[in-house]
């Protein structure tokens, strides 16, 4: 082999050599960003997948939160309904007791005439009516009171207002003894009996719904 031909093979052996280096740092270069982008996507996913689930987090807290809210102002509302409730019910109560203590103040006055003490003869019947009247519409206080509480409540409501019937038939036993000139001492007993029934059970229904409204406020 002469020189020239040396020097060719020589050259392209050269040429071969830095080919295959390049090519091999090629290939290692793009290995490298091969894993480099490889591992780029799965930061990305995990970016992506962190702020999906920190996104959803943020979603159920603020549902939760609303939800909270919600259940809040219902249980408001429904406080509000049976402190209203009560509250009506129980005035309606307190006029017919009062009603019944007015009725009664006339018939002792009336007794008393009967038993010769001077002055003018009292109206009962027109007290008589508007207690009658004030009776009516505790029904409808106690049926708008069944929409707000339960069996048990209802049923002492139900109790309380049987007082009241109770102590109105009385005093009106009692005026009937006046009118007709009987002996007045049984249904005034019977009268004071009552009223005193009346009176407690009141007091004793009002402690009950404001124990009631405390343990659900």
């Amino acid at each position: 082999m002469d020189q020239g031909v040396a020097a060719v093979w020589a050259a392209g052996i050269g040429v071969f050599g830095v080919v295959a280096t390049a090519g091999g740092a090629l290939w290692a270069a793009h290995k490298t960003a091969a894993a480099q982008i490889a591992g780029a996507k799965e930061t990305a996913a995990a970016q992506i997948a962190g702020a999906r689930e920190q996104a959803a987090a943020q979603v159920d807290a603020a549902l939760a939160g609303v939800r909270a809210q919600l259940s809040g102002q219902r249980q408001e509302s429904l406080w509000q309904v049976r402190r209203e409730a009560y509250a009506t019910y129980l005035g309606q109560i307190q006029a017919v007791h009062m009603g019944i203590l007015h009725l009664t103040s006339l018939c002792m006055v009336a007794v008393e005439q009967l038993g010769g003490s001077p002055g003018e003869t009292p109206d009962l019947m027109g007290p008589r009516d508007q207690l009658i009247e004030r009776f009516t519409d505790l029904y409808f206080r106690e049926s708008a009171l069944h929409l707000a509480v339960n069996e048990e409540e209802a049923e002492q409501a139900e109790a309380l207002r049987r007082l009241a019937g109770r102590a109105i038939e009385d005093v009106r036993d009692l005026m009937e003894a006046i009118y007709t000139d009987h002996n007045v001492g049984p249904p005034q007993d019977r009268a004071e009996a009552s009223r005193e029934a009346l009176k407690t059970g009141i007091r004793e229904w009002a402690a009950n719904a404001r124990q009631k409204l405390n343990m659900a406020d």
